[in-house]
């Protein structure tokens, strides 16, 4: 098992930054439906950035934050670890994501492993259960 390097002041910083970036449920779904429309064959990391780089004129951070805060919700709903406001996958491959799920990724605090962004599942999993709307009477 490879050992763990400590985190870096520099690692410190960025994550301190990123979440210094403020962003609503709206800001974030309407920058995904915007990201989506990118063709596919150019939907990576480049070219979400060249959009965000463009969306964000001179707001590296904030590009780099919205971006960040997308792929990392991406990854909590790939990985199946939302009990709700998600649905299941559809034909396409696509999932219907619940406004909850995009209110949380605007709120939970950003973590960083390596380049990689992510939200600690479980916190992000009680902010979406406390922010869906239920229906009927228990």
């Amino acid at each position: 098992m490879p050992k763990k390097m400590p985190i870096t002041q520099t690692e410190l910083d960025m994550v301190a930054r990123l979440n210094s970036e403020r962003f609503s449920a709206d800001d974030l779904l309407e920058i995904s439906d915007a990201v989506h429309d990118i063709p596919e064959d150019r939907r990576d990391w480049e070219g979400r950035m060249f959009f965000l780089a463009k969306r964000f004129p001179r707001q590296h951070y904030r590009a780099m934050a919205a971006d960040y805060r997308l792929t990392a919700m991406s990854a909590l709903i790939a990985k199946n670890t939302l009990p709700l406001g998600v649905l299941p996958q559809a034909p396409d491959g696509s999932h219907m994501v619940g406004e909850s799920v995009f209110e949380a990724a605007a709120m939970e605090p950003l973590l960083l492993r390596g380049n990689e962004p992510f939200f600690e599942p479980e916190s992000f999993r009680r902010r979406v259960l406390e922010l869906t709307e239920t229906d009927g009477k228990a």
